[in-house]
């Protein structure tokens, strides 16, 4: 029988791995409806009469130590999916602010394929050049452009 022998030394961990370890992305339960609305409504985003009390299962949330510091909608078709409002909290550290918008749109993105999804489509606002400059790294092209609008559809009795 022959041993083997390693010397394992302790992995030395950066600062980078150790906030990347510390955002973690999930579904959002209903419960995080009013999280979500609070992290639009601070990046001006205001839906007047949204019902936040149903969100599972069309969002992902980055969370630090239990508290939602970033969003995205995740809407599976086939061809196309979307991922809409992907935003983070502007009070969170930025370093964490980056890794969440990262792993959020990186999540969506592996929900869209799993659901057999082949091209994601999302809009951007105009001159978000980071935002755009992040896209261009996963090869994604302008498609055309677009006003977002809303209008509530009415209940049903």
């Amino acid at each position: 029988m022959t041993s083997v022998q390693t010397n394992s030394a302790p992995v030395k961990r950066t600062r980078a791995s150790v906030l990347k370890d510390k955002v973690k992305i999930r579904l959002a339960l209903d419960s995080a409806g009013p999280e979500i609305a609070a992290v639009l409504k601070e990046n001006d985003i205001e839906i007047p009469g949204a019902d936040w009390s149903k969100c599972f299962p069309s969002w992902l949330i980055a969370t630090v130590d239990e508290e939602v510091i970033g969003v995205i909608q995740v809407m599976p078709g086939k061809p196309t999916g979307w991922l809409e409002f992907l935003f983070t909290k502007k009070s969170a550290p930025y370093k964490l602010r980056v890794i969440a918008f990262r792993k959020l749109l990186e999540q969506g993105a592996g929900t869209l394929k799993m659901a057999g999804c082949s091209y994601v489509l999302g809009t951007v606002e105009p001159g978000n050049k980071a935002f755009m400059d992040i896209l261009a790294k996963y090869q994604a092209i302008n498609v055309g452009s677009v006003n977002l609008m809303a209008w509530r559809i009415p209940r049903i009795q």
